[in-house]
């Protein structure tokens, strides 16, 4: 069979059209790929970095915490007894932290369960420990006999919860750092 010089010239150019749509096509569909890899990575420590803030958020509020629960015990040791107002002052300031806890927690939550698993614990300890200092504390209001013991003891458990504060929540913001 012979091909005249016209058709092969036409062969040629739909050959060479065709090598660059599909090219093109390749192309597009690689750089496509590329630019969603690259998405999914900044995706991917944009959201450490937000659990890095959430976690670092929540030992804030935690340390905040148990620093109110060591002053104000703390203040009736020093002072021979709690006073009404150191009571209330406790009081508020203690449920506007619970508030913040709580907050934290949940945005932790959102962010990594695993996370908020490992640190509902010190929330609870946290808590109670709140409780426990507003009882110390109404006890040497009200001038019990173990009232001061009681204050002692919430003073050292909260003093002890702050200096544990930072170790504990290293380790969670080297898990958080770490790729999912």
């Amino acid at each position: 069979m012979v091909f005249d010089q016209g058709f092969a010239v036409v062969l040629g150019v739909a050959v060479g059209a065709l090598a660059g749509i599909v090219g093109g096509a390749l192309a597009g569909w690689r750089q496509s790929r590329i630019e969603t890899e690259k998405w999914l990575r900044t995706r991917q420590e944009q959201a450490r970095a937000e659990t890095r803030g959430a976690v670092a958020t929540l030992a804030s509020t935690l340390a905040s915490t148990a620093h109110s629960m060591m002053w104000a015990t703390f203040k009736a040791l020093t002072s021979g007894k709690a006073s009404l107002e150191t009571l209330a002052s406790f009081e508020v300031e203690f449920h506007a932290e619970v508030a913040g806890l709580v907050g934290a927690q949940m945005r932790l939550a959102e962010l990594d369960f695993g996370l908020y698993q490992k640190v509902t614990p010190y929330v609870g300890q946290v808590i109670a420990l709140g409780g426990g200092t507003y009882a110390a504390l109404r006890a040497s209001m009200e001038k019990a006999l173990d009232a001061e013991e009681q204050l002692r003891a919430r003073n050292q458990e909260a003093l002890d919860l702050i200096r544990e504060v930072p170790t504990k929540v290293a380790g969670l913001l080297a898990s958080a750092r770490s790729p999912t």
